[in-house]
């Protein structure tokens, strides 16, 4: 429906070139996000508690396309622990288990960008609040959390998860996550949420783009039980400004893609480049 005139485009595997309907890049070193709403702005239920990106999108397999070509591009997903637990220990956050039927061309995208075979899951927890059966604590993670936590992560999880104390504090610095991606060689970085670390990441200037899928239902909200896709930080009366680089459409699903203006955020208030998830 629209695309910026500088937006860079770039070829995709045909499978991947038809589903899109054109091409798509993401810039080396970057970092993106990518969400879903209901029209009302919700994007995490139940207190961050629940499945919310399935129950908002409906599942909609368009969305989940683009969740795993966003997931293609990355060399890690960065996630916070509250992201994983809402999904109850099922999920990988993989290109081809959010969609299988493209499988292929996700491997085949990765290999033309000189990616390892699948992205690098990054979990930030302060506390260590994660269940060792989860699927992808099983599969294998890297676990950035703080020295009081690393011990006991460490004796609890599996042996494919690596965990990596990055703070003595109570609560994480996302200089130091940053730090810690760069030390592995983890540069084009997808974060999935959630709204808590999105938020302080968006606060530190630390976030390209973003990726938002608006979705066409009501969720409603009544005191904290449902959140924005910013929680827990305030940008008061210098809101954050962005520019709208593209539109796509199927059927009702909207997908936004917008430019974050690092030239007009404010400096981090006090506390909001800590994690505390």
């Amino acid at each position: 429906m629209f695309e910026g005139p500088d937006l860079e485009t770039g070829a995709l595997p045909a499978q991947l070139a038809e589903l899109y309907d054109g091409g798509l890049s993401i810039r080396e070193g970057s970092v993106y996000a990518n969400f879903v709403s209901s029209i009302d702005g919700i994007v995490a239920l139940e207190g961050g508690t629940a499945p919310s990106g399935g129950i908002i999108s409906g599942r909609n397999e368009s969305d989940r396309f683009v969740m795993g070509l966003l997931r293609a591009f990355a060399d890690a997903v960065l996630v916070g622990a509250g992201t994983v637990r809402a999904e109850g220990g099922r999920a990988l956050w993989t290109p081809e288990y959010i969609f299988p039927a493209a499988a292929n061309a996700f491997r085949a995208l990765r290999e033309a960008l000189k990616r390892d075979a699948t992205p690098r899951l990054v979990i930030v927890t302060a506390r260590g609040e994660l269940n060792p059966a989860d699927r992808a604590l099983q599969a294998g993670a890297l676990v950035l959390t703080t020295t009081a936590a690393a011990e006991r992560l460490r004796s609890a999880l599996p042996k494919a998860t690596e965990v990596r104390a990055i703070s003595d504090a109570e609560r994480i610095g996302v200089d130091d996550i940053f730090q810690a991606l760069q030390a592995d060689g983890h540069r084009t970085i997808l974060t999935e949420g959630g709204p808590q670390l999105f938020g302080r990441l968006v606060a530190s200037g630390r976030v390209d783009e973003l990726f938002l899928t608006v979705s066409p239902v009501v969720a409603g909200q009544k005191g904290d039980r449902s959140f924005g896709l910013v929680h827990g930080v305030d940008f008061g009366r210098t809101p954050q400004r962005s520019s709208l680089l593209s539109v796509r459409r199927h059927e009702s699903h909207l997908f936004l893609r917008y430019r974050l203006r690092d030239s007009v955020f404010p400096p981090a208030r006090a506390g909001e480049g800590r994690v505390g998830a």
